[in-house]
């Protein structure tokens, strides 16, 4: 029985690996789509810049709103492609090289092909964590300022008489 209740789980695990592998294929697959779609939109984008350039030259004008305007158009949609790139290789679980542009393991520690040390995301970041004092916290009141606890119902030093401190205390 113990037996069945293995090979049922193990069944299970590579059916859930296979529906994930799947669900990151379907994404990638989506992603480049995009992609291509984004790369045609660049290359209409670069046609009409060079129109614009070519017609402005040709009748010795200048529109440099109309060209700025268009760079920008085209920088937005390179920025959307790098975005899309960077997503691809996430899901793929793949890293790539600052220098040479070749994709590693995300566990890669420097390139396969250039031998550049990788940064992560994960090491650029730090995580600021509070670490709780093992003393207990004492808080100063009005009067002499020690902040000693004083054996009066764990009142703190001054708290009854600021004036005139419970603890002896000048």
């Amino acid at each position: 029985m113990a037996n069945i209740n293995e090979v049922m789980n193990t069944a299970k695990g590579l059916a859930d690996l296979a529906g994930k592998k799947a669900g990151e294929a379907v994404e990638v697959s989506k992603l480049k789509i995009n992609n291509i779609k984004i790369n045609g939109e660049i290359q209409k984008s670069y046609e009409k810049l060079g129109a614009f350039v070519y017609k402005f030259r040709k009748n010795g004008e200048e529109n440099s709103a109309l060209v700025d305007m268009c760079v920008k158009e085209i920088d937005e949609l390179l920025a959307v492609l790098e975005q899309n790139e960077q997503k691809i290789n996430e899901t793929r679980h793949k890293a790539k090289c600052p220098d040479c542009g070749t994709l590693n393991d995300l566990q890669a520690v420097y390139c396969m092909k250039c031998g550049t040390k990788l940064q992560h995301e994960t090491e650029d970041q730090y995580v600021e964590m509070n670490v709780a004092s093992t003393e207990p916290e004492t808080s100063a009141t009005p009067g002499c300022g020690c902040a000693q606890t004083c054996g009066q119902a764990e009142k703190t030093c001054g708290e009854d008489q600021p004036e005139n401190p419970s603890c002896g205390c000048e």
